[in-house]
C-alpha cells in the first residue's frame, strides 16, 4: 500500500511542477506579447487562477506532508516521550483525515453538481466549472488515504518510514523504489 501511495503523491508532485512550470510560461509569454506586440493572452489569467494554480497547489498537497512539510507547532514536540508524541501523531493523523474527508466529500458534491448541471466559468473562453474542482477532490483523497496510512502504520510500527519527521531527524529510506 505504501508504494502505491508514493507513487500517487509522485504524480501529483510532477502534475503540479508541470502546473507550476506551465503559469512560468504563459505569465511570461502573456507579459512579452502584452508589451512587445500590444497582443495580450485574453485567457491567460482564467487559465491559471481557475485550473493550474488549483491544480498546483491540490495535486501537491498530501506530498506535501508526506515530506514533513506542512505548517507544524512543533514547540514542544521534541522534548516528548516517544510513545506521547506517537500517540499525538495518531490521533491529530486521524482527526485531519476526518476533516479532509468531509472537505473531500463536500469537494466531490460540488463537482458532481457542476458536472451534472453543466456547468462553465464566465470568461474570454468557457470552461468547465466541474474540472477546477476534481484536483481538489483528488488531492484531499489522497491526503487522507495517506493520513490513515500513516496512522496505521504508527500504530502498528511505532514508526512511519514513508513519511519525514523533521523534528525527529527521520528522514524517508529510499526502500520504495
Amino acid at each position: 500500500m505504501g508504494k502505491v501511495i508514493i507513487s500517487l503523491e509522485r504524480l501529483g508532485l510532477a502534475l503540479a511542477v508541470i502546473c507550476v512550470t506551465l503559469i512560468m510560461f504563459i505569465v511570461s509569454y502573456d507579459a512579452f506579447s502584452r508589451y512587445a506586440f500590444h497582443a495580450p493572452l485574453p485567457w491567460a489569467f482564467e487559465l491559471i487562477s481557475y485550473y493550474l494554480m488549483i491544480a498546483a497547489t491540490y495535486f501537491a498537497i498530501s506530498a506535501t506532508f508526506q515530506q514533513g512539510d506542512h505548517i507544524n507547532i512543533d514547540l514542544f514536540r521534541s522534548i516528548m516521550a516517544p510513545r506521547l508524541r506517537r500517540l499525538l501523531d495518531i490521533l491529530w493523523s486521524l482527526l485531519g483525515a476526518a476533516i479532509f474527508a468531509v472537505v473531500a466529500h463536500g469537494a466531490w458534491g460540488e463537482m458532481a453538481h457542476a458536472y451534472t448541471r453543466n456547468e462553465f466559468l464566465p470568461g474570454y473562453i468557457t470552461w468547465p466549472a466541474w474540472v477546477s474542482q476534481l484536483p481538489i477532490v483528488l488531492g484531499f483523497a489522497l491526503l487522507v488515504v495517506r493520513l490513515c496510512a500513516h496512522a496505521l502504520t504508527l500504530l502498528l510500527r511505532g514508526s512511519d518510514p514513508d513519511v519525514v519527521d523533521h523534528t525527529t531527524g527521520v528522514e524517508i529510506k529510499e526502500h520504495h523504489e
